[in-house]
């Protein structure tokens, strides 16, 4: 599992603008600490059209991070209804970790920021 963010692409729409950076960390921040659990409920609800929603979401609030595990995690997830229950929840489940390594680096970085 790759945990290293490569912030170039936040960078660059930031346009030098420290401030835009840091607002769009905490909401990626706010994402990727959220939506797992709530994808989760999903799942257990069997709301599988609501879940593919809900990291389509997740997918474009963190597409800028450069992270390329994160993101085929979120491509499979976003086209749910095209696969099995059990292959959503261990995609969730490697979701969840990835998620917990990735708020590390996000975490170093708003800190950097703040």
């Amino acid at each position: 599992m790759l945990t290293d963010v490569d912030f170039d692409g936040l960078y660059d729409i930031a346009d030098g603008d420290e401030e835009f950076l840091f607002s769009i960390l905490l909401v990626i921040e706010k994402n990727l600490k959220e939506y797992p659990s709530e994808m989760t409920a999903l799942l257990n609800n069997n709301a599988i059209l609501e879940f593919g929603k809900k990291a389509h979401k997740l997918k474009s609030s963190t597409a800028y991070l450069g992270h390329q595990e994160l993101e085929e995690l979120l491509i499979f997830m976003e086209d749910a209804l095209n696969h099995e229950k059990t292959e959503l929840e261990e995609k969730l489940k490697q979701l969840t970790m990835l998620s917990e390594a990735v708020l590390v680096n996000i975490h170093k970085k708003i800190e950097e920021l703040s």
